[in-house]
């Protein structure tokens, strides 16, 4: 059975978020991508506690390409030591589920 990959990863800058998408799908690794916020993200960095604006980019790709499309987040991410959190999923819509394999070009 064929399933999809969410690959998720948050930004300080909605620019951010989108050229990172934008590499994404130039380079055929995504199907597509959603960009949500701004969200409240509170997380302990280096022994403090902090409270930051963020914008999560949502992709969606298949599990052969999810190990890439990582690579591609961690390489060109403006963060340290970004968040990059993929969750594979088997239920999706079949018409959908066949696009996102059409259109990504990996493996």
């Amino acid at each position: 059975m064929k399933s999809i990959t969410i690959v998720s990863t948050t930004v300080e800058h909605r620019l951010d978020a989108e050229r990172l998408a934008t590499i994404l799908i130039e380079r055929k690794l995504i199907a597509c991508a959603q960009i949500s916020g701004p969200i409240t993200s509170m997380y302990r960095w280096e022994g403090k506690i902090n409270r930051a604006e963020e914008f999560v980019l949502n992709v969606k790709t298949t599990p052969s390409a999810c190990k890439t499309v990582c690579e591609v987040l961690r390489q060109n991410h403006p963060y340290e030591l970004p968040e990059i959190v993929g969750t594979e999923t088997s239920l999706v819509e079949k018409h959908y589920l066949n696009w996102v394999h059409t259109e990504v070009q990996h493996g």
